[in-house]
């Protein structure tokens, strides 16, 4: 019996470093994973605007925009990927004289009444170092779905000032050629290619089902 205890007592010396030692790691992982964890967040629609510009009659620029927008955002810079679905209801285009917004939403153009929303649906980000560049992604104007790519011009994160809440700004472009979406209205009086500019304001949710709640 006195031979056994020094060695039992020796055993019980190794473990509990061991022991230790294996928590040690995994709380790091754990810590690590959550330090990885994509952020998301919710668009905010009162402070995003989507605007466009396209020629006329080829002497001047005709601009417009969109008045409600909404969606999400997902980034994980580390890992350089997430996810952007922006949505625009074709319905709120406002060019500054009712007349022509309404010829906007109608057949020859948006179609609204039968198709009411423009959607983009990322497919890639694209990211210079933990910086956000560009997105590649799938526009859907019109039932039409073509190919998009993104410039992101602008993007700032950071706590709002009043709030408090963690929030992103971007400002991001692009330019598509109307026809490709089955607008060929007028198309020597009105422009092909349409220049597209959002200025987009989002703030951090705690999961996508909070994103996409109304």
């Amino acid at each position: 019996m006195k031979s056994s205890s020094p060695s039992r007592s020796k055993r019980i010396r190794i473990s509990e470093p061991f022991t230790a030692g294996a928590a040690a790691l995994l709380v790091l992982g754990f810590a690590a994973a959550a330090a990885a964890a994509p952020v998301v967040y919710r668009i905010e629609p009162e402070f995003t605007y989507a605007e466009f510009a396209v020629s006329h009659i080829g002497l001047s620029r005709q601009r417009g925009h969109f008045g409600r927008t909404n969606g999400t955002i997902v980034l994980d810079p580390e890992q350089h990927s997430g996810s952007i679905d922006f949505v625009v209801d074709a319905t709120s285009i406002d060019t500054g004289w009712n007349v022509r917004d309404e010829f906007l939403r109608g057949e020859a153009m948006f179609d609204a009444a039968h198709y009411p929303v423009v959607r983009f649906r990322s497919t890639q980000l694209v990211f210079d170092h933990e910086h956000l560049i560009g997105v590649a992604g799938e526009l859907t104007l019109r039932d039409v779905t073509r190919p998009v790519a993104l410039k992101v011009e602008r993007l700032e994160c950071g706590k709002e000032s009043d709030s408090g809440r963690d929030g992103c700004g971007a400002g991001v472009a692009t330019s598509i050629r109307r026809s490709d979406f089955g607008m060929n209205y007028a198309l020597t009086l009105v422009g092909d290619e349409i220049d597209l500019s959002f200025e987009v304001t989002a703030f951090r949710v705690r999961s996508q089902g909070e994103a996409e709640r109304p």
